[in-house]
């Protein structure tokens, strides 16, 4: 039987790790993407990736939650 109530912490990839710090930090897809050499589109598709692995609604709701769970450290 499986336990519902635990909370499963989503395994994000070093890519998406590395996004969400700076999207954490306040920097748009457009930043990130000139930080990271890769397309604000691509940025925007792991912020996705991202939110759909935390079940969050926003990107707001989805930088609480990883600082709540430790995924990222509090600035």
């Amino acid at each position: 039987m499986i336990d519902r109530n635990i909370s499963a912490v989503p395994q994000l990839t070093n890519r998406e790790s590395e996004v969400l710090h700076l999207v954490a930090r306040g920097h748009s897809a457009k930043e990130v993407g000139q930080e990271l050499r890769i397309a604000p589109c691509t940025v925007e598709r792991h912020i996705e990736n991202v939110r759909l692995k935390t079940r969050t609604r926003n990107r707001a709701h989805m930088v609480a939650f990883v600082i709540q769970e430790g995924l990222l450290p509090a600035m």
